[in-house]
């Protein structure tokens, strides 16, 4: 009863009442009064729940009890035995129920044990296995039948052992695939090695763009027709990367990018020869090309063929990285420390390269360098 109580508003049931009480106030107001009482009770007790057995904060434990009810306290308790029988400690359970309270109310012996048992025998022990589900606790949300189970059973036959499955779940975002797995991954991926794309390279889609490969068979086979079309050849790693371009680009979009790039004064041709070298700049919003394109080549002068050689300066954080870089280039230019030929890789080396080459090097002779790089890192 209290269940059903919860999912209807009790706006409802006063109204409802009002019929049968003869419109009587005080019998409308007592039974809206229970019902809430009864209401409040259960979030109480959930919230105590959460705060003194998973040591939830009183907010993390409000916020949750907003989506969960806990009648009593045996399903959660039996929850919490289970998650600790293999391995997983307090904190961990209460980082997984903290996004996902739901899983406080599955039934421990006929939902969750069963995904944690094929898991255990398909590779996933120890930390690994605590690890993989505390960082994506969803997929204990995920059918085993129609969706994990098919799912592992695919990646052990493509990687040939559980040893690949288990590198590929520990890898930030490698649970991915699980989520966007369909029956059109195993048809699309016997496409991709009839034309030509190495195992390797599909290895990077399954890790990168799962959602890539779950594509309807048909609509992704005019996808891969496309990508050869453009030039890509498929035993090259940037076929895949043209392919997953292709995959999310409309053509409104990609004609609207193009002409941003001609109204700086580049050719089709030169606007395709980027592409193919480099399509993941497409991912970037028209704003961010169009303000890329304007501060290289209108401020520091570049011409196409320069950014051509450096593609993924199209897409780099300009507070980060651009603005602050660039004016400390400058400024060595400035000084005759540097040449302009030391600009373009100078963008996409990592930070503490670029400070032991570009700043620490000079500090002898420029000792206010360091101060400079930081204030201008600062304000941005």
């Amino acid at each position: 009863m209290t269940n059903f109580l919860f999912k209807v508003p009790l706006r409802f049931f006063a109204q409802e009442l009002q019929k049968f009480a003869g419109n009587d106030p005080t019998i409308s107001r007592n039974f809206l009064s229970s019902l809430s009482k009864i209401s409040e009770s259960t979030n109480n007790r959930t919230v105590d729940y959460l705060v003194h057995t998973l040591g939830f904060s009183k907010d993390s434990a409000l916020a949750a009890a907003k989506r969960i009810h806990l009648k009593s306290t045996a399903n959660p308790d039996s929850v919490i035995a289970l998650f600790k029988a293999y391995g997983f400690t307090l904190s961990d359970t209460a980082s997984i129920f903290c996004r996902h309270p739901h899983l406080l109310l599955a039934d421990p012996d006929t939902i969750l044990k069963p995904k944690i048992e094929f898991l255990s025998r398909n590779g996933f022990t120890g930390h690994v296995l605590v690890d993989v589900i505390s960082r994506d606790p969803s997929i204990l949300r995920r059918s085993l039948k129609n969706l994990i189970v098919p799912c592992i059973d695919f990646l052990r036959n493509f990687f040939g052992s559980t040893d690949g499955i288990v590198s590929l779940f520990s890898a930030r975002r490698g649970t991915w695939v699980l989520h966007n797995f369909s029956e059109s991954v195993a048809p699309n991926i016997e496409l991709l090695r009839a034309n030509g794309v190495l195992d390797s390279n599909i290895a990077k889609m399954i890790w990168a763009r799962p959602r890539t490969l779950a594509r309807d068979a048909e609509e992704f086979s005019d996808i891969v027709e496309k990508t050869k079309e453009a030039g890509f050849n498929p035993s090259s790693p940037m076929f895949t990367y043209g392919l997953c371009t292709f995959s999310v680009m409309k053509k409104d979009k990609w004609l609207s990018k193009l002409h941003i790039f001609t109204s700086f004064g580049w050719s089709e041709e030169q606007f395709q020869s980027l592409f193919l070298k480099q399509p993941t700049f497409m991912y970037s919003s028209e704003e961010q090309i169009k303000r890329a394109l304007d501060f290289f080549m209108n401020k520091l002068d570049w011409t196409h063929e320069e950014i051509s050689k450096y593609p993924n300066v199209l897409y780099l954080s300009f507070e980060k990285r651009v603005v602050p870089r660039s004016s400390i280039l400058q400024h060595l230019i400035s000084k005759g420390f540097i040449k302009k030929t030391s600009f373009g890789r100078a963008f996409l080396i990592s930070e503490d390269k670029f400070l032991v080459k570009f700043v620490m090097q000079y500090l002898s002779e420029d000792p206010h360098l360091l101060e400079m790089y930081q204030k201008k890192m600062a304000v941005l």
